[in-house]
């Protein structure tokens, strides 16, 4: 691509958050994947994701040394708008992801002045987080991040506080940094909350046999009275459903694969779910990307 360039860089909370944002822009927003090299990136990430590469290169390799570059699991791009989506592996691995912003920050400060070979360079960055409210909550996870994130080595970075989006309350803005939790309609819960809905919808009869199948398996303690287990367990067995659901499709693969590449959840179904339409809605605003492709 040439020209200026808008990145968005979204760190999700697993893979399985990855496949589901992966969805939402390529069939809600009109996002298309992209397979570049290196150098065919903008400027800095063209620069940045080698010198990724040649540090660990340098170094004595181990086998599990290939989760240990920080590379995009997708990049998809829409106009001059390009999307990278991140697995951060987690809450707890947020210092890697703040090493990693600071170094993109560093370069982008030079690649803007001095672009060297590349065709396009970033004139814009938008960085969003996605977790799971888990048994926090939206708000108490939107201020670990603003802990986390308040300085980026030296830099100062999140200083503004969060402008909880008047559309959704579980999205909230803070200049370009963004924030989006997953949930259940009582605010507590994970993605796999918003998931078993839409399954239901796009077959209930073999939503319903998978769910009386894992129950007859197994024992699942959705009503432990402590909240932490209960959403927990209830992750778990959600997770377990979705995850037989895609075995006709994909057989032997994990949830992120059924989100990402089964119709276990039919496309119009799945962008027409009110959940999705919102996190589609929010991410319109966030990027500016006017109306819905």
């Amino acid at each position: 691509m040439n020209g200026e360039v808008t990145a968005l860089l979204a760190f999700c909370e697993g893979p399985h958050d990855v496949a589901f944002v992966r969805r939402v822009l390529r069939y809600g927003l009109g996002f298309e994947k992209v397979e570049w090299t290196f150098s065919e990136f903008p400027a800095p990430f063209n620069s940045l994701f080698k010198a990724s590469m040649n540090r660990h290169a340098a170094r004595d390799l181990s086998l599990d040394m290939a989760h240990k570059f920080y590379l995009p699991d997708h990049v998809l791009q829409r106009g001059d708008h390009v999307a990278l989506l991140f697995n951060a592996g987690g809450k707890t691995k947020w210092k890697q992801t703040g090493g990693f912003l600071g170094e993109y920050f560093d370069l982008l400060d030079q690649a803007q002045v001095f672009p060297g070979d590349a065709k396009s360079v970033v004139t814009r960055s938008l960085v969003l987080f996605l977790h799971d409210a888990d048994s926090d909550g939206a708000e108490k996870i939107r201020d670990g991040i603003k802990v986390e994130f308040s300085k980026l080595g030296d830099r100062d970075w999140m200083t503004a506080e969060w402008e909880v989006d008047a559309n959704d309350d579980v999205a909230a803005t803070t200049l370009d940094i963004g924030s989006y939790v997953w949930c259940g309609e009582d605010g507590l819960g994970t993605l796999e909350d918003l998931l078993i809905p839409i399954h239901r919808v796009s077959d209930a009869g073999r939503t319903g046999k998978a769910e009386q199948c894992l129950d007859q398996l197994f024992e699942w303690k959705v009503d432990h009275q402590d909240t932490k287990q209960r959403i927990a367990e209830r992750a778990r067995r959600h997770k377990g459903v979705i995850t037989l659901l895609g075995q006709r499709e994909k057989p032997g693969m994990s949830q992120h694969v059924v989100i990402g590449q089964t119709q276990t959840m039919k496309d119009a179904d799945f962008i027409g779910d009110s959940r999705v339409a919102a996190f589609a809605g929010f991410m319109t605003r966030f990027l500016d990307l006017g109306v819905s492709a």
